[in-house]
C-alpha cells in the first residue's frame, strides 16, 4: 500500500477539532498532498493514506479518499472534592463515508454464541480486523454471559439480544442506532422494537445509556444532580449529521490521580461539538482507545477485556496478533 504518513512539522498542523483540517499536508519525504474540507484526501488513488500520530503533542489523524479521523487529547485540572485530579480525555471527529462506513468488530461467532460474546484484550480485537480507530461500546457480550437482561442489541442487520428491563437499574439499556444511510437515532428503553428498528434500515444498535442528546436537546435525566451522580470515565458516541460523527473518551482510573466526569458534562461536550444525538457507552475500566493498533488512554495489561469495538477504517500495515501474543494471558480468556 502506497503510505503518506505526515511529518509532525507538516504544512497543516492540527488546531483542533473544529474546523476539520483541510489544505495542504507534507509527508516525510516533502511531497504535498491535499485534503479537502472534510479532511478527506484528494486523490483517486483508493490505497493512498495520510497518517498523523503525535503521542506527545496529543493529536492522531488518519484520512483517505472516504474517511478522516481526527482525534485530539486535552489535558486539564479538576477540583474534585478538596483535591485537584487530572481530566484527560479525547474528542474524536470522524468522517465517514458509504464507501467507508461506521462499523462493529467482535470476537467471532460460535455454533452456540454469537459475535461479541467471548471476551479478550481491545488491543486484540483492532489488530485482528486491522482497524484504524476503534473504540469501547456497549459490552452487551458481558450481559449475554452473567446478566439475565441484555437490551436491544443489534449488529450488522441480524438481531442479538431484545430482552430488557424497565430502564431503571444501571445501565438502563437506552439506544442508539446507525442507519444505512449514515444517521443515528437515540430511543430510550423499549421504545421501539429490534423488528421495527431493522424495517426502519439499522444496521447496528448499541445499547446502554442513558440518552445523552435527543433532537438536539440534552436529557433531563442526566441534567437532574441526583442521577447517578458519580465522576467516571466516560465513553459516548453521537451524531452531527449522517457520516459525521463525534466520540469522546474520558479517563478515570485510579482515581487517586484522575477525575472523571459526570454524565452531564459528557453530554455538554458533545452538544458544543455540534451533536443532535448522542449516547453514553460502557464506563468504569471498559473505557477503551485505539489508533492504528495501539491503546491510546491505558497501557494493554491494563485494559479490561471486552468482546467488541466500534470501529472506523482498515489498514492491512496493523497487524494482527501473533499466536504468541494470543498465548499471552492479556490476550483475553
Amino acid at each position: 500500500m502506497k503510505r503518506l504518513i505526515a511529518v509532525l512539522l507538516c504544512a497543516v498542523m492540527l488546531t483542533g477539532i473544529y474546523p476539520a483540517l483541510a489544505g495542504t499536508v507534507t509527508d516525510a519525504d516533502g511531497q504535498e498532498y491535499e485534503l479537502d474540507d472534510k479532511g478527506f484526501l484528494i486523490t483517486d488513488d483508493d490505497s493512498a493514506c495520510y497518517i498523523l500520530e503525535d503521542e506527545e503533542g496529543g493529536q492522531w489523524a488518519y484520512s483517505n479518499n472516504a474517511l478522516s479521523i481526527r482525534i485530539e487529547r486535552f489535558d486539564e485540572t479538576k477540583k474534585v472534592g478538596k483535591k485537584n485530579r487530572k481530566l484527560v480525555y479525547w474528542i474524536a471527529e470522524v468522517y465517514a463515508s458509504e464507501k467507508e462506513p461506521l462499523t462493529s468488530v467482535g470476537t467471532p461467532a460460535t455454533k452456540k454464541h454469537p459475535t461479541g460474546y467471548r471476551l479478550v484484550n481491545p488491543v486484540a480485537i483492532a489488530r485482528d480486523n486491522h482497524c484504524v480507530f476503534a473504540v469501547s461500546d456497549d459490552m452487551y457480550g458481558l450481559r449475554l454471559q452473567k446478566y439475565k437482561t441484555h437490551g436491544l442489541v443489534i449488529r450488522d442487520g441480524e438481531i442479538i439480544a431484545t430482552k430488557t428491563n424497565k430502564g431503571s437499574k444501571w445501565p438502563n439499556m437506552d439506544t442508539i442506532s446507525l442507519y444505512g444511510d449514515g444517521s443515528m437515532k437515540t430511543h430510550v428503553n423499549q421504545e421501539v422494537t429490534a423488528e421495527e428498528e431493522l424495517a426502519k434500515g439499522a444496521v447496528h444498535v448499541f445499547c446502554f445509556g442513558p440518552v445523552l442528546i435527543s433532537d438536539g436537546t440534552i436529557s433531563e435525566k442526566v441534567l437532574n444532580p441526583k442521577y447517578y451522580p458519580y465522576n467516571e470515565p466516560r465513553v459516548a458516541i453521537g451524531m452531527v449529521e449522517p457520516y459525521h460523527y463525534i466520540i469522546i473518551c474520558v479517563k478515570g482510573r485510579p482515581t487517586d490521580t484522575y477525575a472523571g466526569v459526570h454524565l452531564d458534562w459528557l453530554a455538554q461536550k458533545m452538544l458544543d461539538m455540534g451533536c443532535i444525538e448522542a449516547l453514553n457507552l460502557d464506563g468504569g475500566g471498559t473505557v477503551a482507545i485505539t489508533f492504528m493498533g495501539k491503546l491510546l488512554n491505558v497501557e494493554e495489561k491494563n485494559a479490561r477485556s471486552v468482546g467488541s469495538l466500534i470501529s472506523f477504517g482498515t489498514d492491512d500495515s496493523i497487524p494482527a496478533k501473533t499466536e504468541d501474543e494470543k498465548n499471552n494471558k492479556n490476550y483475553g480468556k
